[in-house]
């Protein structure tokens, strides 16, 4: 059946949306034009679309838990996913999976009802590794309405809790993956890093959470934010854990060329180069991550005693001052915020690369837009109307400035990485939220306390540089992450450095 052709009167309107200034004569012509040249999209629609493989797996749809067995709200779905027989590093272990991250016959619906229970027909890159290395997929996991907050309370299934404090949020976007590690639902998970999302709610919650350079792991198959922002990793109890999960989800993805991945990368054993101390190498506490509007004596105390750890582990630690650093928030904003705005209403892909196309996941997701937009989460709805405003009043030149800082700032931390083998820094400033009230009694403070605690994560989300949350030990209080960031594709001397802290502390 050929493609339904637009009427003259449509025409005209999508002139004049795009600034065309039709004349008459010229509407008439334009509209049998683009009529004529829907014919090539008459033949395209008849050409049968290439299918991803979906891994050989038995594969059953469970429900949600009841409150008693899930209270602090980590899992959106039961689900068991596992190859026949399979063997390998991750046999016998429970693997969750984020809420956003495609397998094949199970609902994806990024928490939110804009979406609602989109069920993919093949599996995400790292999907497919972890059943083929023997992990048994047990459940989907809560996540903040399309990751658009840190703070882990807008998820439409319902906030987060921390089990440190159930009256504390768990930190989002990826609070689920961290509860169901922290409570034993899951040996390891996977979540997902634009701007903390993996180690916000590690900090919070006492648990491990690593973002992995940008591109080592296929972010194919994921709902995207913002393509130079998107990082999927590991959440585990303990590093080592992180170590196995990165092994086997890391890796240039040749079948379906993730665009954020580079032509060639170089294989590291992560779990191989754990060590117990830290000798040879040079680790700079930055002092603006221990700045800022939001940081916390608390919290600074904590992290400053864990590093006096450091030096006895045979570390060479020095304070460096990065200016720069102070002005994350501020780049990151502009980019989160234009970039998901483009991403969400393109259907969570970019044009212009050549990976794969979820063409049903396109069509689902402008189609939520336009039925249920209403149903973004107050959140999500702010940061779409500052970015549709920036992007109609100055044409897209800040997300453009910002995007030009973000590069700066990874030529300054790339120039302290020539003389440091890691940075280190507290995770968040402060440690995790009070429960909010609901957003109908005060909607601005809802919103407000998305992203206050993005600053010290964002930066290496911009820069690309892979970092690690490791829960600092001796705390009276909410947990504390000590974080440690290393340069591109030295992922195994960030593990290395956050297992041999581990160590020493346990």
């Amino acid at each position: 059946m050929p493609l339904r052709r637009p009427s003259r009167a449509e025409i005209l309107e999508l002139g004049r949306v795009r600034h065309l200034q039709l004349t008459e004569s010229e509407l008439d012509d334009m509209h049998e034009l683009v009529c004529d040249s829907l014919a090539a999209y008459d033949s395209l629609e008849q050409i049968p679309e290439p299918l991803r493989r979906v891994t050989p797996a038995l594969r059953e749809l469970g429900e949600r838990p009841e409150p008693e067995q899930d209270p602090h709200n980590a899992v959106v779905r039961n689900c068991s996913v596992q190859m026949v027989n399979a063997s390998g590093p991750l046999a016998g272990r429970k693997v969750g999976i984020k809420d956003t991250i495609a397998i094949a016959g199970i609902p994806m619906g990024g928490a939110s009802r804009v979406l609602y229970d989109f069920t993919p027909v093949s599996d995400a890159p790292v999907v497919t590794r972890i059943l083929e290395a023997g992990g048994h997929i047990t459940a989907v996991l809560n996540t903040d309405d399309f990751a658009f907050s840190g703070a882990g309370h807008t998820s439409a299934h319902g906030v987060m809790t921390n089990p440190a404090d159930p009256k504390h949020t768990a930190g989002g976007s990826s609070g689920g993956s961290a509860i169901a590690v922290a409570t034993n639902l899951v040996d390891m998970a996977m979540g997902g890093d634009q701007g903390g999302s993996i180690r916000i709610p590690a900090a919070w919650t006492g648990t491990v959470g690593h973002k992995p350079t940008h591109g080592l792991v296929p972010y194919t198959g994921i709902l995207g934010f913002d393509m130079t922002l998107d990082h999927i990793g590991p959440h585990a109890r303990t590093v080592a854990d992180a170590a196995l999960l990165l092994s086997v989800v890391a890796g240039k993805d040749e079948d379906y060329l993730d665009p954020r991945q580079p032509a060639s990368m170089p294989r590291q054993d992560f779990l191989g180069s754990l060590t117990t101390d830290l000798k040879g190498l040079r680790i700079a506490v930055v002092r603006e991550g221990f700045e800022g509007p939001y940081a916390t004596d608390e919290v600074n105390r904590a992290v400053r005693k864990a590093i006096q750890v450091l030096p006895g582990l045979g570390a060479i630690v020095e304070e460096v001052s990065v200016p720069e650093h102070l002005r994350v928030p501020f780049i990151w904003n502009a980019v989160a915020s234009e970039g998901g705005l483009a991403t969400f209403y393109s259907g969570h892909h970019a044009y212009q690369h050549k990976g794969w196309y979820d063409t049903r996941l396109m069509s689902a997701m402008g189609r939520g837009v336009k039925t249920h937009g209403g149903d973004f989460s107050p959140s999500a709805k702010a940061g779409i109307l500052m970015a549709a405003y920036m992007a109609h009043a100055y044409e897209g030149v800040f997300y453009g400035r910002a995007r030009n800082l973000a590069n700066d700032l990874t030529r300054v931390y790339n120039r302290v990485f020539e003389s440091f083998d890691l940075v280190v820094m507290p995770t968040t400033p402060q440690t995790a939220h009070e429960v909010p009230v609901s957003p109908d009694a005060d909607r601005k403070a809802f919103v407000r306390m998305a992203l206050n605690m993005v600053g010290n994560c964002a930066a290496h989300d911009l820069t690309g540089h892979p970092s690690i949350s490791v829960p600092c030990r001796d705390i009276q209080r909410l947990p504390v992450g000590l974080m440690f960031s290393g340069r591109h594709f030295e992922d195994a001397t960030v593990l290395r450095a956050a297992h041999a802290y581990e160590h020493a502390v346990r």
